[in-house]
Formats: structure tokens, sequence, C-alpha cells
């Protein structure tokens, strides 16, 4: 596989390629690396590859006679601009610039180039993170270390480009090596986990992929959710929506004037979030008030589908989804309930609509929340209020308070159903 960078500062990429990996193939010939200067296509005594921007502005713009000239001068081949303005970098896409024969890395400097170049000259845009450098050439540095891996004998042992972080499109297991006991520091020992000295392939293979699929929930929410989990994914590991229950709460709650009231419970709370959680796969979703009667109504409606769909199959999704419905008259019965299902007692977050409330739990944005409760395997219960929100000064299990939902305009009066829908969609609702 050929690799052509066009570059004004070929010296910082050439001693980058003399050892290592990439050196060996290099030298190997399995890989030809080779830079062409844009100041070799310059017809001034100064080499002039830059100039001032049109309409004004700091710094200077590379000018595009040059630049396409080197591009053309490195040949046949798919020519890739290094820009922070580019599609990000994955391993997905490094995989497919492995089955080219040849790329063409362009490296900006200065303020960025002219535009015309981008328009003539370049196949496509790459961006190797969220950040600026002086210059494109540590990205194309990047992509030749990341596409060369997977390049036929440039690795010794081919499965190393296969099991590992991003591959799968997870983050990579830990991994141990001798000694089998570390002593820290502060006096313990960390031992390697037995399962690895076991000898029985199979439970390593099945504890690598647990390990995987929890560092990648924990450390990369993103990814973790637009992972489709397998029949044995599921079975390794008990996934956070599996876990999750939510409630909405109509005691105690505010009213208008802040005094704490208990709301009456309606026919839509009843359908409509049952049929969210039953969207996101959740574990349970209980109504919480301390009137008998409003319980009864919700017992009373969710059995009467059930009892429909019994007869009636063709309107199992809605029956199916109110199979989840549970009445509680607290907030500490269900918590109690929650731990009898799971055996353990979950992590209680609230929400709201204001950023002041329950002063003393910690503040969590949704993607922080996942993280941090896919790492734990507590069960996990997420409060909704009613009326004006939840009575915070009468309630004192909640740990974590979900940063409010937020749009363009100040403005963020959600209906409590569309709130709790938009939340575990962006918990657990996974990339079209």
């Amino acid at each position: 596989m050929k690799f052509t960078v066009v570059t004004i500062l070929p010296e910082l990429i050439e001693p980058a390629l003399t050892a290592g990996v990439v050196g060996r193939a290099r030298q190997a010939g399995v890989i030809d690396v080779a830079c062409v200067n844009p100041r070799d296509d310059t017809s001034d005594r100064h080499r002039t590859v830059d100039d001032t921007p049109y309409g004004g502005g700091p710094g200077m713009v590379m000018k595009p006679e040059p630049l396409l000239a080197a591009i053309r001068r490195a040949g046949a081949g798919h020519r890739i601009l290094m820009s922070p303005g580019g599609a990000p970098l994955t391993q997905a896409r490094v995989a497919q610039l492995a089955a080219l024969p040849h790329l063409v890395l362009v490296c900006g400097r200065y303020e960025g180039l002219d535009e015309r170049v981008r328009e003539l000259g370049i196949d496509e845009e790459i961006s190797i993170g969220d950040y600026v450098l002086s210059g494109g050439e540590p990205a194309a540095l990047v992509v030749i270390d990341a596409v060369a891996r997977l390049v036929p004998g440039v690795l010794g042992e081919p499965a190393s480009a296969v099991d590992e972080s991003f591959s799968t499109g997870l983050l990579e297991y830990p991994q141990y090596t001798r000694p089998l006991e570390l002593a820290a520091d502060d006096g313990s020992v960390r031992r390697v986990p037995d399962v690895l000295t076991s000898g029985n392939h199979a439970a390593i293979a099945a504890w690598r992929r647990a390990q995987a699929l929890a560092r990648t929930a924990a450390r990369r929410p993103d990814l973790a959710r637009a992972h489709a989990m397998t029949a044995v994914d599921r079975m390794l590991v008990s996934p956070l929506h599996a876990r999750t229950h939510v409630a909405l709460v109509h005691h105690p709650v505010y009213d208008r004037t802040g005094a704490v009231v208990t709301s009456a419970v309606t026919n839509f709370d009843i359908h409509d979030l049952a049929r969210s959680a039953m969207t996101y796969g959740l574990a349970g979703y209980h109504i919480v008030t301390p009137v008998t009667s409003q319980r009864e109504k919700a017992d009373h409606i969710a059995s009467m589908w059930m009892a429909d769909n019994a007869a009636d199959p063709t309107e199992g999704s809605r029956a199916e989804a109110l199979q989840l419905v549970r009445t509680a008259p607290s907030i500490s019965d269900v918590i109690e309930s929650v731990r009898a299902h799971h055996g353990a007692a979950p992590t209680v977050v609230a929400t709201s609509a204001r950023a002041d409330v329950f002063a003393g739990a910690a503040r969590t944005t949704i993607d922080e929340l996942y993280a941090a409760a896919s790492a734990d395997p507590a069960p996990l219960l997420i409060l909704f209020g009613t009326g004006w929100g939840l009575a915070d000064s009468q309630i004192s299990t909640v740990s974590r308070v979900l940063a409010p939902l937020s749009g363009p305009l100040p403005w963020n009066h959600l209906s409590v159903r569309s709130a709790a829908a938009i939340t575990l969609d962006r918990l657990f609702g996974r990339p079209a």
C-alpha cells in the first residue's frame, strides 16, 4: 500500500516513520510512504505557498496553485484533507481506507487553505479529534499508523488488529501479564483475575466480552448506546435498561403556589409512560400516590387491557406495555419493591425543570448518569414529578439530580410525559 503526504514540512513526517511497526513494514516494502512538498511547485525565489485572505482577517491562507500542483504530482489516489472540520476518524473508516491502494494525505498549515483546493483536489476530509493542531502532519501520521496496521503483513500476528478497541464497536477488555500478584504502594495486593489463569478458554472469552461491554458503557456511553447487544451479550451482563425503573410521583409534589399536594392520576399518565418504558426495555413503571382509589384506578385500567388482550391478541402491544405498571403509596415503597426485585437497593435519581432543587444531591448529565450507572450493578430508579415538580423538601432518598431538559429558548415547561420520553430516549435510544 502507498501513502503520499502533501506537506510543506516533510521533516515532520520522515523521522516518525523510521521505527516501530510502521518503520519495519516500510523497510520490508509492505508499505510505501513518500512526501510531496508544495514549495517545489512554486515559481518565485521565496517559494511562497501562502498569502493574505480575501476579505481580511488574521493569519495567512495556503495558495491554491502550488497545493493543487503538489496533489496532482502525488499521483492517482484517494485524496484526504486532514482537517478539524472533517468527519471523525473511526476504526470502521480505517478498515475501509486500508483496502485502498493509495492514500494522498494533504496537510494544511497557517489559517487553512483556499477553498478551491477542497473543491478541485480533495475527495474526503478527516478529523482525528475535536481540537486544532498547528498543521495536518501529526494527523496524517495518525492515519498512516492506524491504516498501516490493517495492511496484510504489517503486524506479526494478524489477530492483534481484530481483537482490540473499536474493532467490534466496543473498547478492549483489560489485559494482564506477569507477575501474578503486584504489590501496590498502599500495601494492598493486586492479583490477576482467576479466570485468566483457569485454562478454560470459553470462560476467558466470556469474561473478556463482559469486561469490554462494561468498560464501554462506563467510559464511552455513546459507543455503548450504538452497540447492538447480542443474545450472548445479554446473558453476560445485565444491561442498564433492564434494571432501570421509572416512577411517576403524584405525591409529594408542589402546586403552583408552592404548597405540597397530591395530584390526580390520569389515563395519559398510565398509558403513555408505560409505552415509553416498554419501548426502551425498562424493568418497571411505578405510579406513586397515597390515594387508594387512584391506585385502584391505575391497576384496573392496566388489568382491563391485559384481560382484553387475552380475548383479542391483536391489541397485545399496549397490553404488553401495561404489564409494567405497578402502583405504590410512597416512593419508599417503590424503593423496597425495586430492592426485592433485583436484590439490591436502587440508585435514586430525581428530575426537575428547576436547577435549584435537591440541594444535597449531586448534579449529573444524562451521559454522566449512563456511564456511572452502567458501571454500577445496582438498579436505577428515576423519579418524575407531576404538578409543579417533586417536593424536594419531603424526599430524602435522592442521590443524584438530572440537569433540566432545555432547548434553544429559556422556556422549559414540558409535560412530565414528554420529559420522561425525552430522558429515556437520551439514555437508551440507539442512533438510527
